[in-house]
């Protein structure tokens, strides 16, 4: 057995202490991971509450006044007059619509997050898209009494561009459900589209009430409302913006915001113009079959 002098013992001392305190110090930033992977699954945990929360109201709430006012028409009594049958009617398709529109962006989600979104291309009319587009939403900023403007550059306008107009529609009518919920009453907003050097640009403005630059990145995130919990005042669930961001990303284009607290914002998307050969002569005009059904707009 080896026989260890004073010297020796202290340096093995001295190296032990220097191993434990290593390890300590492993130990202290591992606990700190997973202090802060602990942190992100409960704040996780309480986003999807909320958005499950908030989804739930976002398809009782029309689902149950259209059963109720179907139960009106069929209640077996004398029928309302006309105006009052066509205010009827017309409140179950408002009431249609926003159910639509929430299902679909759950779906459009649903899509994107499992990697099953695939851009379909075609030619498109653009000035056809962005009116039905606004067309479809109307009854929104209708009843807020908003002014949509839509000013589409003449050179887009009469010439085919390819993209895929599902996915440009969608990305487009969620901006326009966006600016409607954020602005004020008799506000106005402002839509224009050109296309330069193979881009297609689209920019939605508004005159709400802004967002602080520090929150741009938040906003894009799935289930993130930056108007949020007991003070929430405005209607939605959190996927929109998200949905806009991962359909641009798709498209292989960008998106990117001007806002500040009380001065509005301007979004803007840019998307590459598909270089396929489209073989089909065929020009997509509606790519609304998203959101829209013609016949429900009369009301």
């Amino acid at each position: 057995m080896h026989d260890f002098s004073d010297r020796e013992l202290l340096a093995v001392i001295e190296e032990r202490l220097e191993a434990k305190d290593r390890a300590y110090a492993e130990l202290v930033k591992l606990t700190g991971k997973l202090e802060e992977l602990n942190r992100k699954l409960i704040e996780s945990e309480e986003v999807k509450s909320s958005f499950l929360s908030n989804i739930r109201n976002e398809i009782n709430n029309p689902l149950t006044s259209v059963l109720t006012m179907s139960e009106v028409l069929m209640s077996g009594g004398e029928l309302p007059d006309n105006d009052t049958l066509k205010s009827i009617i017309g409140m179950i398709h408002k009431e249609s619509f926003s159910l639509n529109f929430q299902l679909r962006n759950i779906f459009a989600a649903a899509e994107l997050e499992a990697g099953e979104a695939v851009p379909g291309f075609s030619r498109v009319d653009m000035d056809s898209i962005l009116k039905d587009a606004v067309s479809s939403l109307g009854h929104r900023a209708s009843e807020k009494k908003i002014t949509v403007g839509l000013d589409v550059q003449a050179g887009l306008a009469e010439k085919a561009f390819r993209t895929d107009a599902e996915k440009v529609h969608r990305v487009v009518t969620n901006l326009l459900a966006n600016a409607i919920e954020f602005s004020p009453e008799g506000g106005d907003i402002s839509i224009a589209a050109s296309a330069e050097d193979g881009w297609l640009r689209v920019s939605v403005r508004d005159r709400g009430q802004g967002i602080d630059p520090d929150d741009f990145k938040l906003m894009f995130e799935r289930f993130k409302q930056l108007d949020s919990g007991a003070s929430k005042q405005h209607l939605g669930h959190g996927l929109g913006l998200s949905i806009v961001k991962a359909t641009v990303d798709l498209l292989g284009g960008d998106i990117s915001v001007e806002s500040s607290p009380g001065k509005g914002a301007l979004f803007t998307v840019s998307v590459p113009e598909a270089d396929m050969d489209v073989s089909t002569g065929d020009i997509s005009m509606d790519g609304a079959e998203f959101f829209t059904q013609p016949e429900t707009r009369r009301f």
